[in-house]
């Protein structure tokens, strides 16, 4: 597998294929909740082609291993927040989605959600761009609220931007869990970590499943926000500190 090298000014920097796309203007129009027919093929998508077919990939491409599940049958019954580390094109679209057996959806950038020609599929898998306007960041709120309390998880990589193969987690905005706090939900988090294999070139996947973490109500909603992400963030730091074992890429900081 070819090694690259990448520098960077700041952990915000972006280094993902999409960075420079155009993309529509995610307003009041956008269709967080699709009618009917939508939701019909939507779920044919889902659970009974993509499901099967992405574990697959998965298993023999990346040789996906998920630890720790048991954690989250405390919260089976329940909607679900999960925050990871962002670091992978395909399988971060995708692992939350094997976690269990309800639907989740995963919060993503308005280039992802434009791409002409699969924008259509990209949605019925689950993506949902952040809003632009504040009636579409509005929409947002309340299509998370309704997907919280049909029992259904909400993924969101709170680095914003993909660092492929990164073997940590960058420090990020406590602002990306200002709708759990808003909520009071419970979360997860997943953190991906890289091994070196025998045989294939490409690293082995390993996914840390840790929680839930709720936000505390003994603090005001800004310190929520923050304990919240300090906590998740750690756990995150933590599990890639100790089983991100094995670096394909080189990332420099520029002086």
């Amino acid at each position: 597998m070819k090694r690259n090298t990448y520098y960077y000014e700041s952990y915000k920097d972006d280094f993902a294929v999409t960075k420079n796309l155009k993309y529509d203007l995610i307003d009041k129009k956008y269709k967080y909740e699709p009618n009917i027919i939508f939701r019909f093929f939507s779920f044919i998508l889902y659970f009974i082609i993509a499901k099967p077919l992405i574990w697959l990939i998965m298993k023999m491409v990346y040789g996906l291993r998920i630890k720790n599940k048991k954690v989250l049958k405390e919260c089976r019954n329940n909607g679900f927040y999960i925050y990871g580390n962002h670091t992978n094109y395909m399988p971060d679209a995708y692992v939350p989605n094997l976690l269990r057996w309800r639907r989740n959806y995963i919060i993503v950038g308005g280039q992802t959600a434009s791409i002409n020609g699969v924008k259509t599929i990209i949605k019925a898998l689950g993506a949902r761009p952040l809003g632009d306007t504040i009636e579409a960041k509005k929409n947002l709120f309340r299509f998370m609220k309704n997907s919280i309390n049909k029992k259904k998880s909400i993924t969101i990589y709170p680095e914003a931007h993909i660092w492929p193969y990164y073997t940590s987690v960058r420090p990020f905005d406590s602002i990306n869990m200002k709708y759990q706090v808003l909520l009071n939900a419970p979360s997860y988090s997943i953190s991906y970590c890289y091994s070196k294999r025998k045989i294939r070139k490409i690293p082995r996947i390993t996914v840390y499943v840790d929680g839930p973490f709720y936000p505390d109500l003994s603090l005001d909603t800004k310190l929520r926000q923050e304990k919240l992400a300090s906590d998740i963030y750690n756990k995150i730091k933590e599990r890639t500190d100790i089983y991100s074992t094995y670096s394909v890429n080189n990332y420099i900081k520029k002086e």
